[in-house]
């Protein structure tokens, strides 16, 4: 099966906390420091907000136990048919080392009967590849929907806390991201941390 890297959410999600302005303006912006000065800046560890959103955890080990068993069923039946394939090639082998001692006619009817199981085999070994892709496929947009849903959350909070404090931009803090250091007193992940888990929370009910 094609993997699905499930960690690479986290650099996929990461985007999705973006330099924030209040409702009214929804036009994309290049955060400037000198240009912020007198604005309200507040920042959010990524790494932290990902390792303990209840949402991301709970959708990250169901796509992980989706893929185990997707992977678990496949691998059945590649082994069982791994088996007959290997049934077939011996069978073959052992009649093309006695050909000389079988009759003409005989022989004719095992290589019609040989091609027949050839196709077959054929046949569902691409029937498995599909298979494969199709369980790829959906765990995939499986991925993609949690995206989805992670970031809808996530803009929601952050417009609505933006609008109430007037947060000119909320920036993100994490491996790999622009901001190297921050102020704890700009530092609102916990209080976001706490936010998405309660409204997640309630959802569940």
């Amino acid at each position: 099966m094609r993997k699905i890297t499930l960690f690479s959410i986290l650099a996929i999600f990461a985007t999705l906390l973006y330099n924030c302005q209040p409702k009214k303006d929804q036009q994309a912006v290049t955060f400037n420091p000198s240009q912020a000065s007198g604005g309200k800046i507040v920042y959010v560890n990524i790494d932290t907000l990902l390792d303990k959103y209840n949402l991301y955890k709970d959708n990250k080990k169901q796509l992980e136990d989706d893929y185990k068993k997707a992977e678990g069923a496949i691998a059945g039946k590649l082994e069982s048919f791994q088996k007959r394939v290997a049934d077939f090639q011996r069978k073959v082998y052992e009649t093309q080392q006695k050909a000389q001692d079988i009759a003409p006619v005989e022989l004719q009817k095992l290589e019609a009967d040989f091609g027949a199981q050839q196709k077959r085999l054929g046949e569902e070994e691409q029937s498995l590849m599909k298979q494969r892709e199709s369980s790829a496929g959906e765990l995939e947009k499986k991925l993609a929907d949690l995206q989805k849903n992670l970031k809808n959350k996530i803009d929601e909070y952050l417009e609505k806390i933006s609008a109430e404090r007037g947060y000119d931009y909320v920036l993100m803090k994490g491996a790999g991201y622009s901001v190297l250091y921050g102020n704890k007193g700009l530092d609102i992940t916990t209080e976001t941390i706490n936010a998405v888990n309660e409204i997640y929370a309630k959802e569940k009910k």
